[in-house]
């Protein structure tokens, strides 16, 4: 084959073989050959011609004849048949795409012999693997105890399940994926918080951890609660919350849950007053007469009542404490019946008791007069006895009027040239509680409900606002309906929890996720 001139707009500069791994050594000098190197990398250049043998009809010998393109050249072919014009071998270049395969197939092999020494020892395997110390409750004594229940080993292999198994096992595991190292589309179309293989291990020892909707996105542990961050769990973050609750698509089938980016912009309203909750407890209780009544007794010390003398904290100072008859109420209401006696109080928190205790008064009244050493103590029964049939009549009336009053005021009296009402003496039960008179047996009276916590799917604590008066969140002043739920809104929370307060307002700071509990209305 002849080697021919290039084209007059040939560039020996941009002279490239893409589709070879080899270009000719003399492409640098703008005089590549025809030919090129073989695939070997080899120069196949030989002379510019191969001359062709002619032999006339008589002849024996022949004559040799140029074939050169453009013209016979002027020596013409050797006495051997070769040409007379010897192209110069040259050293033929690797092209890029031999570099690239060179590079890529030596880290390919670099990378494999790496993973073998490091994957194949099991010390230095442990620690390349490894991507950071695990917190402290996956990898405490409390831990160890329920791996131990759960039968799970008290290692990597807890939550990982081919962690312990060798090189062989990773890489089974790692082709057995889904998506797979070759699921291309998988791949791509993936979600960043799908379930994966390692949930089901969450679930061995977090069995029943159940998402806080019904229609939620299934999602996978791991993309809130991030391990291998230090000795506690990385704290969920809003980025978290905003991969369902900033995207519609995604809370399109959650019913009315809106779109919410921030506490203090697009959180909605409190549920408590949107859907307008009411305080079911039938306990007659007013807010406002308790701490603005001119009537309020002064407690001991001349200190006047507030919200701080019922509602006490907890050991934890996080929520406050049920209100107790004996320890918030008694010290103004004695429950006294007898104005003569006052020593002598009824018992509280059982209509038996109440009952039994009336029915046995004489011997209450032996009880006071030996406690008080009085000389004659049936003298002393029968006076009070006689003293509360004048007031009462019955017995059983005076029962009625225990269970069922709600007179704080007696009849008129004249004094003189003055007249007014007097003060009941004693209101009683039905003046707090709703009490139920029964066709026969006695008096049924419905007792509290005190509601320790009405947003049980909230974090709070007291504690952490404890130099907040009362009344900045609790309009307890303006309430006259026990009925009332003391709640601040939206609008008072985010005074503070914004970024304009300056106190923290993400997500986690107020909301529990899993497990939740529907409040009773």
């Amino acid at each position: 084959m002849s080697e021919r001139p290039p084209a007059p707009d040939f560039e020996g500069q941009n002279y490239a073989r893409p589709n070879q791994n080899w270009i000719c050594g003399h492409a640098g000098e703008g005089n590549p050959c025809r030919l090129g190197p073989d695939e070997r990398g080899r120069c196949r250049a030989t002379a510019e011609c191969r001359p062709a043998l002619e032999t006339k009809p008589g002849e024996t010998k022949g004559r040799w004849r140029c074939t050169r393109s453009g013209g016979a050249c002027e020596s013409g072919p050797l006495p051997d048949g070769s040409c007379c014009r010897p192209i110069a071998k040259c050293s033929p270049t690797p092209t890029l795409r031999l570099v690239r395969q060179r590079i890529t197939l030596a880290v390919v092999a670099i990378s494999c012999a790496a993973l073998l020494v490091l994957l194949g020892n099991p010390p230095w395997r442990d620690k390349f693997i490894n991507p950071g110390r695990l917190s402290l409750a996956h990898s405490g004594a409390a831990f160890m105890a329920l791996a131990a229940a759960n039968h799970l080993a008290p290692n990597c292999n807890a939550c990982h399940a081919a962690g312990n198994s060798g090189p062989n096992g990773i890489v089974t595991a790692a082709l057995r994926a889904d998506p797979g190292i070759l699921g291309f589309k998988k791949l791509v179309t993936a979600q960043r918080a799908m379930p994966t293989v390692l949930d089901a291990a969450c679930l061995k020892c977090h069995a029943g951890q159940n998402f806080h909707q019904p229609g939620a996105p299934q999602i996978s542990c791991a993309f809130c609660h991030a391990e291998h961050q230090g000795i506690k769990i990385a704290a969920t973050t809003d980025a978290n919350c905003d991969f369902c609750h900033g995207d519609a698509a995604k809370m399109a089938g959650s019913g009315t849950v809106p779109l919410v980016h921030h506490f203090a912009t697009d959180h909605p309203q409190f549920a408590f007053i949107t859907e307008k909750w009411r305080n079911p407890d039938t306990l007659k209780f007013n807010h406002q007469l308790h701490l603005t009544g001119a009537t309020i007794p002064t407690l001991p010390g001349g200190k006047k009542l507030d919200c701080a003398f019922c509602h006490q904290p907890d050991a934890a100072g996080a929520y406050m404490q049920p209100v107790s008859f004996e320890k918030d109420c008694r010290i103004c209401h004695s429950l006294q019946f007898d104005p003569q006696t006052p020593e002598l109080r009824l018992p509280h928190g059982s209509a038996d008791f109440v009952s039994a205790f009336l029915h046995s008064l004489p011997e209450q009244y032996t009880k006071l007069a030996a406690a008080e050493n009085v000389a004659d103590e049936n003298d002393f029964v029968r006076q009070k006895l006689a003293g509360l049939r004048s007031q009462f009549g019955s017995g059983e009336e005076l029962e009625q009027r225990v269970f069922f009053s709600t007179a704080t005021f007696g009849p008129a009296a004249q004094i003189g040239t003055l007249s007014g009402a007097t003060r009941a003496v004693f209101p009683g039960c039905a003046y707090c509680h709703e009490v139920k008179a029964p066709g026969a047996g006695l008096p049924e009276v419905t007792p509290p409900v005190m509601r320790e916590r009405w947003l049980p799917e909230a974090n709070f604590s007291h504690a952490a606002h404890a130099n907040i008066a009362c009344a900045q969140c609790h309009d307890a002043v303006h309430s006259q309906d026990n009925a009332d739920i003391l709640l601040p809104p939206k609008e008072t929370c985010a005074q503070c929890h914004s970024p304009r307060g300056g106190v923290a307002s993400s997500c986690a700071e107020c909301h529990i996720y899993h497990h939740p509990q529907v409040a009773e209305r």
